[in-house]
């Protein structure tokens, strides 16, 4: 008997470790995954505010105006980035880099190298009219303006804080890390009142008669 409880006592650890490392295993993966889908999610988000104020620019352009002579360029681009209040600025710039217009924290002068690395991809392979990057604690999308005659004329980019992702994933991580303690806690317990029924055995008939 003795050596079947002690049997029984190293089944019933082994069962505990397993299920808080399947839980933790379980919880680690979960956070991955929101993890990615919240950067699809940010940079689908960037993208459809892109090309609210792409649009609204190539309607100026059809009017037979430059971006440049665009007098309510920041009004544009303005307008566009109230879809989102988490976006942190919005850029206009021409085919060699230069800033047009900007509102936010976007660069004034000339948007960065990743930025125009990736775009200059998007124009010259033609790989599409959208782009996203990450650098430098922000993502960034972007899409193509196109000319009269659907050439490439400009690019427009939008900004958000990693920090601002970094926020939501490590709050789904605390929420879940918290659900997942419980559920093991649970776990352990209900493993060791099995083991203590067990090692007690069945009840006597005898003694319950006296």
């Amino acid at each position: 008997m003795g050596e079947c409880v002690r049997d029984v006592g190293r089944l019933a650890i082994a069962l505990a470790l397993v299920g808080v490392v399947t839980i933790a295993g379980l919880t680690g993966l979960a956070v991955l995954k929101f993890s990615a889908f919240l950067a699809t999610s940010v940079g689908e988000r960037l993208e459809i505010v892109a090309n609210t104020a792409a649009t609204d620019l190539e309607s100026t352009i059809d009017l037979g105006l430059s971006l440049d002579a665009v007098a309510n360029g920041e009004v544009i681009l303005e307008r566009a980035r109230s879809h989102d209040p988490a976006i942190s600025g919005i850029a206009v710039f021409d085919l060699e880099g230069q800033v047009l217009h900007a509102v936010g924290d976007a660069p004034t002068v000339a948007v960065d190298p990743e930025t125009y690395d990736a775009f200059r991809v998007v124009v010259l392979e033609d790989v599409g009219e959208a782009w996203s990057v990450e650098a430098e604690g922000r993502v960034r999308s972007g899409v193509v303006v196109a000319g009269s005659f659907g050439q490439p004329v400009a690019g427009v980019v939008a900004y958000y804080p990693v920090t601002e992702m970094r926020a939501q994933v490590s709050a789904i991580a605390d929420a879940l890390l918290l659900d997942a303690a419980r559920v093991g806690l649970l776990l352990v317990l209900a493993i060791v009142v099995v083991y203590l029924l067990f090692r007690r055995g069945p009840a006597d008939p005898e003694s319950d008669l006296t």
